[in-house]
């Protein structure tokens, strides 16, 4: 029996839109209540040998505010990932402490929540019917799942620490659960902004992971360039290290945000469709407050 390895955490190209996913200390870091929803159709078209769709699907939903009023933001996430047989469910809560230095913020965060994993037995395809090793029908577990980050924000740059799976859960679906562990992830983000004229800011950005248990062939690496004009259309290019080249584009618009990302394969284009999708819909709110709107008093009306 060989083991294999592989990516563990759903990703998005879209990572600067949805960066709660990666790092708690995010909640609330754009400074209004947000609702999100983000669908990412990977490789779409793929089929596997058994004829089912088995190509990567991920849907999350977000909502996070900043709780100004005792210098922190709270945030929750939830999580659909599909790839064939398998597949990952998870529900994540999310606090960040927000302390301002001068005109910079600094943010501590942490996340708890639960992840469920399952594998579809009557979605694969074994060489021998029947086998008595193979299990049948659909297997799930959840187990808890715990995550802490760190966030630093300035008016020109920002940057984000964080790691998951803390608590390495640990799926019995073989005889061995430890081939089954979620091993901790660590996630760096980054970038920079920049106006070379009014109405248009530029922003290059990175996306860094890796396993705790660093190697140079576990390293992912993605970053690229965002530009936005008059804070209302936005579009940019990234390229993600040995995977694929990526197109974003999108708009805000009031209190609406819509965004997609194509993404076009690089590397392998033998066992993988061409081309992946993204889109993003989110809805943003004021910040939620305790100050209570003041009585105005005229000669003829009180309000």
């Amino acid at each position: 029996m060989r083991n294999l390895q592989a990516q563990q955490d759903a990703q998005f190209s879209l990572f600067n839109f949805n960066q709660l996913y990666f790092n708690p200390a995010m909640a609330g870091a754009d400074g209004v209540t947000r609702f999100q929803l983000l669908n990412r159709l990977q490789w779409q078209g793929y089929q596997t040998s058994a004829g089912d769709a088995g190509a990567p699907n991920t849907l999350m939903f977000s909502a996070a505010a900043p709780l100004n009023f005792i210098k922190s933001a709270v945030g929750v996430h939830y999580v659909n990932d599909r790839l064939g047989a398998m597949g990952s469910q998870e529900f994540q809560l999310s606090y960040a402490y927000r302390l301002n230095i001068n005109d910079n913020t600094l943010a501590l965060g942490v996340r708890a929540g639960m992840m469920s994993r399952f594998i579809d037995f009557s979605k694969l395809n074994p060489r021998e019917q029947g086998d008595p090793l193979i299990p049948t029908g659909r297997i799930a577990q959840s187990r808890p799942d715990i995550a802490v980050g760190a966030y630093y924000d300035t008016p020109s740059y920002y940057v984000g620490v964080s790691v998951n799976h803390l608590n390495r859960a640990a799926y019995d679906f073989t005889s061995s659960s430890a081939e089954n562990a979620l091993a901790p992830n660590a996630y760096v983000t980054a970038g920079y902004r920049w106006e070379p004229l009014y109405g248009l800011e530029v922003q290059p950005m990175i996306l860094l992971k890796s396993p705790l248990a660093f190697s140079a062939q576990t390293l992912s690496l993605e970053g690229g360039v965002m530009a936005t004009w008059n804070e209302t259309f936005f579009g940019g290019f990234t390229y993600r290290m040995g995977d694929a080249y990526n197109v974003l584009f999108g708009i805000d618009w009031r209190s609406f945000r819509l965004g997609g990302a194509i993404d076009l394969t690089g590397v392998g284009r033998t066992a993988k469709e061409p081309a992946s999708y993204e889109i993003l819909l989110s809805y943003s709110l004021p910040a939620p407050s305790l100050n209570k709107k003041k009585i105005v008093r005229t000669p003829r009306f009180r309000y």
